[in-house]
């Protein structure tokens, strides 16, 4: 009897054990999710920073490029402004068929895409 109470008693602590291992592998699981989705989020930001700064160069240059070649710099400013307006306005419209969808589709592929472990 004595014996069966021994097992009984290594038994319980294996349990214990195997739980305890459980639960701190789904802490760990949960932080290294939550710093890799950190992260990308720093590098979103950052190469969105990047990419607005260039956009903005580059829409300054053109405008002042097309204000040389019209002899009118305001007129080169709104032509800029409005290819920028025209390409707002078709994100805008094209949002419900094409914008959301193509996201939507990303990020649940990122989500549970288990085989990329890059960032």
């Amino acid at each position: 009897m004595e014996e069966l109470h021994t097992k009984t008693a290594n038994l319980a602590n294996h349990v214990q054990d195997i739980a305890q291992t459980y639960y701190d592998l789904a802490r760990i699981n949960i932080a290294q999710a939550g710093a890799k989705t950190l992260a990308r989020a720093i590098i979103f930001f950052l190469l969105a920073g990047l990419v607005l700064c260039v956009l903005l160069l580059a829409g300054i240059g053109l405008a002042l490029y097309l204000g040389k070649l019209l002899y009118n710099t305001a007129a080169g400013y709104f032509i800029v402004a409005a290819v920028y307006l025209f390409f707002v306005l078709l994100l805008y419209l094209l949002r419900k068929k094409v914008v959301f969808p193509f996201f939507r589709d990303f990020i649940v592929k990122r989500i549970y895409d288990k085989s990329n472990n890059e960032l």
